[in-house]
């Protein structure tokens, strides 16, 4: 299952339509998952594209009163996968240990990680050129039965970042 991967898009439509329509053409995704900032910036995407799930930003009113949750999690193909937009905020000691994947975005940085078994993921931001010294980029989450790909692209269609991680019975780890 190919799942694609965007956070801070910032009311950005034309680099998300452009995301979008790659991860759709070309990648032939299952999913989107928005981790926030703006959270009505996709609502259009799930009727033409794909399913799409997503969490709000630490600046949307929904979630600063609480009507919002921060987090979701999603079981595919029995992983436990965790949405949340600042992990620094919103993710506790619980979550790294019930969670095998967590997705996240706010900091507009891009990373990979894994540790103890836990992947994390931030695929840095589609707010504009470039943000906090960075430039655009998404994510793409392959989830297989032995094994996961995670990747970072670019708005040039570049991977940027890659980590191929094998699946045991209860955690992730490096290939």
């Amino acid at each position: 299952m190919k799942i694609g991967v965007v956070s801070d898009t910032h009311r950005n439509k034309e680099y998300l339509r452009k995301v979008a329509d790659w991860l759709q053409q070309k990648q032939h995704i299952s999913t989107l998952y928005h981790l926030g900032d703006d959270y009505e910036d996709v609502i259009e995407l799930g009727d033409e594209y794909f399913d799409v799930v997503q969490v709000p930003g630490i600046y949307n009113p929904k979630y600063r009163d609480g009507t919002l949750e921060p987090k979701k999690i999603e079981t595919v193909q029995g992983l436990s996968i965790m949405l949340v937009h600042s992990f620094e905020k919103d993710v506790t000691e619980n979550d790294k240990i019930r969670c095998d994947i967590i997705l996240h975005g706010h900091t507009h940085r891009a990373e990979i990680t894994v540790n103890d078994g836990l992947l994390t993921m931030n695929p840095g931001h589609l707010k504009g050129p470039l943000d906090k010294k960075t430039p655009p980029s998404f994510g793409l989450l392959e989830i297989a039965d032995k094994n996961v790909n995670v990747s970072i692209y670019n708005l040039d269609f570049d991977c940027i970042d890659s980590m191929e991680l094998i699946r045991s019975e209860n955690r992730l780890y490096k290939a």
